[in-house]
């Protein structure tokens, strides 16, 4: 079954939506791209600047495995840079159907 992770959020004040799309583009070209598990990330926005993530893995196992590899992914530390923590909600799923 899919794990899923949805986290939203904001950028910190400074940081443009290009700069963070460029960024994101430069993650998913990176560490993540070789995850095992790893299904698919998509981000979306809404008209108030919250950011959408929606992660997805084949299991909990093999996200909690990129969870502790992003500390060593120098664009994910980039892209961490950038989020509002404050305002950052994160829910995880397992995809039923």
């Amino acid at each position: 079954m899919e794990y899923i992770e949805i986290a939203k959020f904001k950028l910190k004040e400074g940081f443009t939506d290009a700069q963070f799309i460029e960024v994101e583009k430069s993650v998913r070209k990176g560490l993540i791209k070789t995850q095992k598990g790893f299904i698919r990330r998509e981000l979306s926005k809404d008209k108030n600047g919250f950011w959408l993530m929606d992660m997805r893995f084949d299991s909990k196992e093999n996200m909690d495995a990129w969870f502790e590899n992003l500390k060593q992914d120098p664009t994910m530390k980039v892209l961490g840079s950038m989020i509002d923590f404050p305002t950052v909600r994160m829910e995880f799923f397992t995809k039923q159907i």
